[in-house]
């Protein structure tokens, strides 16, 4: 069973994969290497893709766990009242 802190620790990490993947990015795209145009071209999009594909992840996690954390807060009150 995947619990909040599974879904907290899952959001950090595809924190960290987005970083790490957008700073390969800058690099091969500010540095002198030994690929054609369109292999770095081709390179460069697929990454890009992997980027979006990874941040659009880390999105739809984070709504998840915030309406869980929002939705434990509402039934906590609920129950307090």
């Amino acid at each position: 069973m995947i619990t909040l802190a599974d879904l907290t620790a899952r959001v950090r990490r595809l924190e960290q994969l987005t970083r790490g993947l957008a700073k390969e990015v800058v690099l091969w795209k500010n540095c002198d290497d030994p690929l054609l145009f369109l292999e770095r071209k081709a390179y460069l999009e697929a990454m890009q893709n992997g980027l979006a594909g990874l941040d659009g992840a880390r999105v739809v996690l984070a709504e998840a766990r915030q309406r869980l954390v929002d939705g434990a807060g509402a039934i906590g009150e609920a129950q307090g009242k």
